[in-house]
């Protein structure tokens, strides 16, 4: 060390061109520090605006996924394109992918609605027609078999109907036409007017009711009570429809549970039947009920349907 420095072996003084090489080294010294402190906060700077720009991506897609959109386009500088910017870019152009994809999922959704309106209704003008003939038929003698044919027609004119009517139904409220308006509704006493409405088809169709709907206690939920009691007509309606050879439906309010409990004695879901149409029905109860936050669980065999409707 004493010969770097200088120093003489004989304890001589600092001659001046020792003192240049200490200043030298000093100087040295300093600027090499001064290098490797410039070094740690540039790469520190650099190291954090990459990590703001990373999570300033980040939180675009995060903020996406939480609230079920489509997140905006980010900034990108096109002048330097480096690895993130080029990831941002791609970024983008999924983003416009998926808007290009939404508006025309929209507009091809508008097409459809507007294709089954208009069915719905230009159909009408021929089973009207064809029902005015099948009246007129009926006026004029014929054979017994004659007769039942014409009868026959006439139930099927009177199904496609209904049927057309369930699908421009369902076209409306999946398109938002009906308005849904929930409000905090007494089910006990909901049920019980359904049921009441519905006794007289069941009574016709002689099929035995075996309800349990406790008058004095009940529950509340937050739902729709017109879209309530369609989704029990509806309900009501299958068994009248498909099961009514079980002669038999089990109506039941748990209050326990908070469960509504619509059960039957038919065939079954799955066995054909002359009157079993598309499930137009079925899928507009499935709609409302999940607008409703409800949910309908479904058992069915050869022995019957039972239907529990809940809280989802």
């Amino acid at each position: 060390m004493s010969a770097f420095v200088g120093f003489s072996i004989n304890g001589d003084s600092i001659n001046s061109e020792d003192l240049n090489t200490l200043h030298l080294f000093y100087v040295t010294l300093l600027l090499f520090g001064f290098i490797i402190v410039a070094f740690v906060i540039l790469s520190w700077l650099f190291f954090l605006r990459l990590r703001k720009r990373l999570t300033r991506l980040q939180e675009v897609m995060s903020f996406s996924a939480k609230n079920n959109s489509y997140p905006k386009p980010i900034s990108v500088q096109t002048d330097r394109m480096d690895e993130i910017d080029q990831l941002g870019s791609s970024f983008n152009w999924m983003i416009q992918q998926l808007e290009d994809s939404r508006k025309r999922e929209y507009e091809e959704e508008l097409l459809r609605h507007r294709l089954i309106a208009n069915l719905s209704h230009d159909l009408r003008t021929p089973l009207t027609i064809l029902r005015g003939h099948i009246t007129r038929l009926n006026k004029e003698s014929m054979s017994l078999e004659g007769q039942n044919s014409l009868t026959e027609m006439n139930h099927t004119i009177t199904r496609v109907g209904e049927l057309m009517d369930d699908l421009l139904s369902y076209t409306l409220l999946t398109s938002g036409k009906h308005p849904f308006h929930p409000a905090s509704t007494d089910i006990g006493r909901l049920v019980r007017a359904s049921v009441a409405a519905w006794y007289p088809v069941f009574e016709e169709k002689e099929i035995q009711l075996d309800v349990d709907l406790p008058t004095e206690e009940t529950f509340y939920w937050e739902a729709d009570p017109k879209w309530m009691s369609r989704v029990l007509d509806n309900l009501f309606q299958n068994i009248v429809r498909h099961a009514a050879e079980g002669k038999y439906a089990n109506i039941v309010v748990d209050v326990e549970k908070e469960q509504i409990i619509v059960a039957d004695r038919g065939p079954g879901m799955d066995n054909s039947s002359s009157e079993r149409g598309a499930g137009i029905g079925l899928s507009t109860s499935n709609f409302m009920l999940k607008k409703m936050k409800l949910k309908a669980d479904f058992t069915s065999n050869e022995n019957g349907t039972r239907v529990a409707i809940g809280r989802a």
